[in-house]
């Protein structure tokens, strides 16, 4: 004879459903609905996914000796690729990551810039033009093929500042899209960044 189910089963019943239904939901949206997951982000910049570990290339700096990506660990890089001449456009963008920087106050030290130029023999006309007003900027170039950087950051964009994480992943692109707006939201991805590194 079979005994009628109590109250307690059903409230159990109810228990288990409330419990695995998000992880279900959760799981249903990952893998089989893709196109269904919010796609609304709060960074200015565009996040690379995967992150792609920069390769280990060989740079020459303007005193003609030579050193490798390896030295861009430890510190968040904003990398700037630049033709020989280094123009106008590409000489705002410069100035930006500077003002960056510079408004980073007390966190400055935890940010590297680097100008990765195209054309070794322009490394030391570069250091001249820019020496004085950006000390702290590194003027590199590839040692290797002189397309090398555009070759793996894959950017449509000449003005493009690339963010490198300490680990030595290459994370987010920046577009140009105004030295203002850039700067506000490049601003913000930063503070976010660095307050996250620190908890």
């Amino acid at each position: 004879m079979n005994r009628p189910q109590g109250p307690g089963r059903t409230q159990l019943i109810l228990l288990a459903v409330l419990f695995f239904t998000p992880f279900i939901a959760a799981w249903l949206l990952y893998f089989h609905y893709p196109h269904l997951r919010p796609t609304g982000t709060t960074n200015y910049g565009e996040l690379v996914t995967p992150l792609r570990e920069l390769p280990k290339w060989t740079w020459l700096k303007p005193d003609g000796s030579a050193t490798t990506t390896e030295e861009l660990r430890n510190k968040w890089t904003l990398l700037q690729l630049a033709p020989a001449d280094c123009a106008a456009a590409c000489a705002e963008r410069v100035l930006l990551s500077r003002q960056l920087r510079t408004a980073l106050a007390a966190n400055r030290d935890l940010v590297q810039r680097v100008l990765l130029v195209d054309d070794a023999a322009a490394l030391a006309v570069l250091q001249q033009r820019f020496g004085a007003e950006h000390p702290d900027l590194l003027l590199r170039a590839p040692a290797e093929s002189a397309s090398v950087g555009s070759r793996f950051f894959g950017s449509t964009d000449p003005q493009a500042i690339y963010l490198i994480d300490p680990f030595g992943n290459y994370m987010m692109v920046y577009a140009d899209h105004g030295t203002q707006q850039d700067f506000k939201g490049m601003q913000k991805d930063f503070k976010r960044l660095l307050k996250q590194a620190s908890n």
